[in-house]
């Protein structure tokens, strides 16, 4: 490429992330008939009246009178519950139980009704509903969130809050947990789901790398860790996404346990595999332990299915220490590290908060260990920096990053004789959108890939962002 300073990044494609990928995690087939079957049970029923009358028919369930509940399978805290059916003056939905507490999200009648001990609620429902529906319930502790399709997407409805679900992604509850469909008088329930998806939008972009920073490529793929926005909060998505094109596939989703048992939507990791001692290094920021940084080596593959991993808290920052200190502050962000083999060092950098400012700003550290005894070597401009990464572009070092809360495409590169602002045919993105450059050998030649986001708030949640957006340095 020419001298990545002076080029300007051309858009290959952008798009909106709504809903639309699906990591399945449960489903009832109506292949069969498990009503009659006495050699297998399907999904054995947990509660039912003695006047039930059910069926499986033409690949349907159907239920013509009575009420039953079956069970679907293990409830996972941030998972999303899918079910279309056609309601002909009866009732369907889902019963989430816990340990020591159960909700029941269902609709009859024209209307959404919940019920948790003595939380209960009823909302109207829109007109566009009819009585052939699709309802979806995301779960996140402490809230279900409710969507019915229209026009074949998800729509928003409603936000429910549940004090009872609040420790939900405990793992000693979740594991002894339930998620069933409940069915009453006239319905015929067409597929039944329960999956990750990939939220209203994604941020945090960044590619799985080798130890020295090489992005990991296999069969033609990358593998990028995103944050999967919900309609509030936020966990670690893993995508694999084919070079130059716009096919992105959820293919995982990665959790966070500091040690208390809790499987955490903590984000914003930087995931290296180091090839040597065939171990996968990690470091996060904890934003559901006070906001600090915390780190991890472990054997699995973190790349499919839903996985978790141990995590170890920096020890926090004393009041007064400086920011230049390797140390936990709470507010601590965006890390990035890699191995650097010409200076034999591991280098880091940490978006942190300047006191003095009031910014965010990026401090650089160098160790000869992964997770330990790094010393400053610097640190980033005024500003109000975030996403930033290390690359190399033709044997030269660089970091990018995002800033600015108001201004379009302000992105920073760092190199050896100062800072320079990127350059975009379309200043699009930005808003403190990340400094994502990725370098692939494509053929006989290298091609570089700038992903980013920007801040449309996919809810009315303020965190909630953003659209993608790719370009190319051409």
């Amino acid at each position: 490429m020419k001298d990545l300073l002076q080029t300007e990044f051309k858009r290959k494609f952008s798009m909106s992330l709504y809903k639309n990928m699906k990591l399945k995690l449960n489903e009832m087939t109506f292949g069969k008939d498990f009503v009659c079957d006495k050699r297998g049970d399907l999904y054995p029923i947990l509660a039912s009246s003695d006047d039930r009358s059910e069926a499986v028919e033409y690949n349907r369930y159907v239920v013509r009178g009575g009420s039953v509940t079956r069970l679907i399978g293990q409830f996972f805290p941030y998972a999303t519950y899918e079910l279309s059916a056609q309601l002909d003056g009866g009732s369907a939905g889902f019963c989430f139980a816990l340990p020591d507490a159960a909700a029941t999200v269902s609709v009859f009648d024209g209307k959404l009704q919940y019920a948790c001990g003595a939380n209960t609620c009823e909302r109207v429902l829109p007109d566009y509903i009819s009585n052939s529906l699709t309802m979806i319930v995301s779960c996140r502790p402490t809230a279900f969130d409710v969507y019915f399709e229209y026009n074949g997407k998800p729509e928003f409805f409603e936000s429910i809050k549940e004090p009872a679900f609040d420790n939900s992604h405990d793992y000693a509850s979740f594991t002894n947990s339930t998620v069933a469909l409940c069915v009453s008088g006239n319905v015929t329930v067409e597929s039944v789901l329960g999956y990750i998806d990939n939220g209203t939008s994604i941020a945090d972009i960044r590619p799985i790398r080798y130890e020295n920073g090489e992005v990991m490529i296999e069969q033609g793929k990358i593998y990028l860790t995103a944050s999967i926005r919900m309609q509030e909060t936020m966990f670690q998505g893993i995508f694999s996404w084919i070079p130059s094109t716009a096919e992105l596939e959820l293919c995982g989703a990665l959790f966070y346990d500091a040690g208390d048992g809790k499987w955490c939507g903590d984000v914003a990791a930087s995931v290296l595999y180091h090839r040597d001692e065939r171990l996968w290094y990690l470091w996060v920021c904890s934003f559901s332990h006070d906001h600090i940084l915390a780190h991890a080596t472990f054997e699995g593959d973190l790349r499919f299915g839903v996985n978790v991993v141990d995590i170890e808290l920096m020890p926090k920052a004393a009041e007064g220490t400086p920011i230049t200190d390797f140390a936990g502050f709470s507010g601590d962000e965006d890390p990035d590290f890699f191995y650097d083999k010409n200076s034999g060092k591991w280098k880091m950098a940490i978006c942190r908060l300047d006191p003095s400012t009031r910014q965010y700003r990026y401090v650089f550290f160098e160790s000869e260990h992964p997770f330990s005894d790094y010393h400053f070597i610097g640190k980033g401009l005024d500003g109000a920096e975030t996403g930033g990464s290390f690359v190399k572009v033709g044997g030269e070092l660089f970091f990018l990053c995002g800033n600015d809360f108001n201004k379009r495409a302000d992105y920073r590169i760092y190199h050896k004789d100062g800072m320079t602002n990127a350059r975009f045919d379309y200043d699009d993105g930005g808003f403190r959108g990340w400094g994502t450059l990725i370098p692939i050998k494509m053929g006989s030649r290298t091609r570089y890939f700038w992903l980013t986001f920007d801040r449309h708030k996919g809810s009315s949640y303020n965190w909630s962002y953003g659209n993608l957006y790719c370009f190319e340095a051409p």
